[in-house]
């Protein structure tokens, strides 16, 4: 196969990626199907995600951070100086959680919660974004952080997306810590 020939076949499968990262953002935001043919695409290692036994009811409490990881909700809790993990959705163990540690010892510094049903993912978190947003919906998110480079990945997504809860994209660890804790605005 030619160069030419794989970049052909390489962009047809990001075409069928994207029409289903559509399809599945028009789901999210309650948006029927135009009638629209979509290719079906069946992402690799892709778990069903649990029905969700969790929701978000009130508000979080300093040192405490919430994320996804491989379809499951976690919480990261560090109180005296020793971080425990809970998986509120399953059985598997987080295996991916330094950003979010790292969130939840600066809210302790700072003796403030990140703020009310909120949702930090960091960059292997987001690989599957239409799927974990779609989690994060389920769980009345209000407000997910996301790695920068992820925003590619909501190209062509429905508007209304963004009136269902709050995305804000972060371009590495202190840029992150600026926007949760709203340091310099």
């Amino acid at each position: 196969m030619s160069e030419l020939s794989e970049l052909i076949e390489i962009n047809r499968n990001i075409e069928r990626q994207n029409d289903e990262i559509i399809r599945l953002l028009k789901k999210i935001a309650g948006e029927e199907n135009d009638g629209e043919m979509t290719i079906p695409y069946v992402a690799p290692k892709q778990n069903a995600p649990p029905e969700m036994s969790f929701a978000f009811s009130g508000e979080s409490d300093v040192g405490e951070v919430y994320f996804i990881e491989e379809n499951d909700v976690f919480r990261l809790t560090v109180k005296n100086n020793e971080t425990s993990i809970d998986n509120l959705t399953g059985s598997h163990d987080a295996c991916n959680f330094a950003e979010q540690e790292m969130i939840a010892n600066e809210s302790i510094a700072l003796n403030e919660p990140i703020g009310p049903a909120t949702v930090i993912l960091n960059t292997e978190q987001s690989m599957e974004l239409p799927e974990t947003l779609k989690i994060c919906y389920e769980i009345r998110a209000k407000k997910v952080y996301i790695p920068w480079y992820s925003m590619t990945q909501l190209v062509g997504a429905p508007d209304t997306l963004m009136t269902l809860m709050k995305l804000d994209f972060y371009k590495n660890d202190e840029h992150l810590i600026e926007k949760v804790f709203k340091k310099g605005d």
